[in-house]
C-alpha cells in the first residue's frame, strides 16, 4: 500500500492535491533533499574519522571508514559507521574504545542529534595475514589471573610542544641570570676586602729642628 493511501484510504489522490505527476514530482523533490542530507552527514563522518586518526596519530591505511546507509519506511536514513582495521596492531584492540569515543564525541560536536540517526559504530578486522593469534586460547585462561606485563621498551621521546619549549628557555634563563647575580656578589665583596683604607695625615707634635 503506498504512502498515499494510508494517508487519504483511497486509490486515487483527491482532485485539490494535484495531478499524479505532480505528486511525483514533489516525492522526487523530497527523495533528492533526503539523499542529499544523508550524502553529507556520511562524508562528515568520513572526514571526522580521518581527523580523529590523524589526531591520536595511528596512520591513515591502517583503519578505513565505511557508512552504510539504512532507509526506513518515513522516508529517513539511517547510518551505521563500520571502522575496517587493515593494519594490525595490537594497540588498536587496546585503544579501540577511546577511539570510538573520540569519533563519536566529534560527530556530536557537529549533529548533536547524532544518536538518533547514526545506529551503531562497529569494527572489522580484515589484517588476517599479520595478526599472530591464530586460535583461541585455553577456556580457562579468560578467568585466570593475568600474566605480569612485560617490561616496557624505551619509547623515543615526542618533541616538545612550542608552549613547552618556551618555559624551558624561561626557567634557564632564569637559572643564568641568578647564576651571574650570584657571581657579581662574590666579585664585589672580594674587592671590598682586598681594599685596604688611605692612611690619614699624622698631626703629632714633632722635635724641635725637625720637619
Amino acid at each position: 500500500m503506498s504512502i498515499l493511501k494510508r494517508w487519504f484510504g483511497h486509490s486515487t489522490p483527491p482532485p485539490h492535491l494535484g495531478t499524479p505527476s505532480q505528486l511525483d514530482g514533489h516525492a522526487d523533490s523530497r527523495t533528492t533533499e533526503l539523499g542529499n542530507h544523508a550524502a553529507t552527514r556520511r562524508e562528515l563522518i568520513r572526514v571526522l574519522a580521518r581527523d580523529s586518526l590523524r589526531y591520536a596519530g595511528i596512520p591513515n591505511d591502517w583503519i578505513e571508514c565505511q557508512v552504510l546507509l539504512l532507509p526506513s519506511r518515513t522516508g529517513e536514513t539511517f547510518m551505521h559507521a563500520r571502522l575496517v582495521v587493515k593494519h594490525w596492531d595490537e594497540r588498536l584492540m587496546r585503544y579501540a574504545y577511546a577511539f570510538q569515543r573520540r569519533l563519536m564525541a566529534e560527530i556530536e560536536r557537529f549533529e548533536p542529534n547524532a544518536s538518533d540517526w547514526l545506529q551503531s559504530i562497529t569494527w572489522q578486522y580484515l589484517a588476517d595475514d599479520e595478526c599472530p593469534y591464530r586460535e583461541l586460547p585455553d577456556p580457562a585462561s579468560w578467568t585466570a589471573k593475568a600474566p605480569e606485563p612485560p617490561a616496557r621498551r624505551a619509547e623515543p621521546v615526542p618533541e616538545p610542544e612550542v608552549d613547552d619549549v618556551q618555559h624551558d628557555l624561561r626557567r634557564l634563563f632564569a637559572v643564568r641570570d641568578a647564576e651571574l647575580a650570584a657571581r657579581a656578589n662574590v666579585t664585589t665583596s672580594r674587592d671590598f676586602q682586598e681594599t685596604q683604607p688611605e692612611r690619614g695625615l699624622d698631626f703629632s707634635p714633632t722635635e724641635p729642628g725637625r720637619l
